[in-house]
């Protein structure tokens, strides 16, 4: 199955193209922004280094969030184009699970094998979305899902040590008590960030259910900034 595959929803936008669980190109920008005026670019890029154009693609794959409001759309709205247009699937991946599940291809000292692994995105206004997983023989498989959580109660989420990815970890390390620090174990192979070649993977090795292009939804953990305000949530400071 040949999947291209956006992933929008943080601060790094990237494109994939992939023959079953093979990379054949992957075309990523950091930035500030939301995507919207590159994505088109790592689409074309991607697509003519893989050797493919849109009529070969067999299904669409699409990161779905959490991470920014915008910038999630951003990638739904471009592959929903697609599979609508060319009639094909689409398959929708949350960030935190394609975070962890790239862990199964980075190079991991023996000792994180076995640990449960907990996505942190930095969710801004000092909170962090999170969800764990775990690896157990051979299944690929979600503990606690997708949540949004203080970086305050952290602690109390996290009952044991773990491997842990994302920007949340890098952004709120410092202000982390030391009994969360020392279960909160970070490699230097895992990702700050979810990318699109992940998400592919996921697809075929069937962790993402295929959906016909009106079904997509985007994950979102928090109310929009404005409606935060209307319900009395306020941002806590750390120090």
């Amino acid at each position: 199955m040949i999947t291209l595959c956006c992933e929008t929803s943080t601060l790094l936008g990237s494109v994939a193209v992939l023959d079953g669980d093979k990379v054949l190109s992957c075309h990523e920008s950091q930035r500030q922004g939301s995507h919207s005026d590159v994505l088109n670019v790592l689409i074309d890029k991607a697509l003519s280094d893989s050797g493919k154009n849109l009529s070969e693609i067999d299904a669409f794959v699409s990161g779905t969030g959490p991470g920014s409001f915008t910038g999630i759309r951003i990638s739904l709205n471009a592959i929903k184009s697609f599979a609508y247009c060319f009639n094909k699937p689409v398959y929708g991946g949350n960030s935190l699970m394609s975070l962890a599940y790239a862990t199964k291809y980075a190079k991991l000292d023996i000792k994180f094998k076995d640990l449960s692994v907990i996505s942190m995105i930095n969710a801004y206004k000092n909170m962090c979305y999170v969800a764990t997983y775990k690896f157990e023989n051979g299944s690929f498989l979600e503990i606690k899902s997708p949540e949004v959580i203080r970086v305050q109660n952290l602690n109390s989420y996290v009952p044991s040590e773990a491997l842990v990815c994302g920007d949340g970890f890098s952004t709120y390390q410092k202000y982390f008590p030391q009994e969360l620090s020392e279960k909160l174990l970070r490699a230097e192979s895992v990702l700050d960030d979810p990318q699109a070649k992940t998400l592919g993977q996921l697809a075929h090795d069937g962790y993402l259910k295929s959906q016909a292009w009106n079904e997509l939804l985007p994950l979102y953990l928090r109310s929009s900034e404005a409606e935060e305000n209307l319900q009395g949530i306020k941002y806590q400071p750390l120090i």
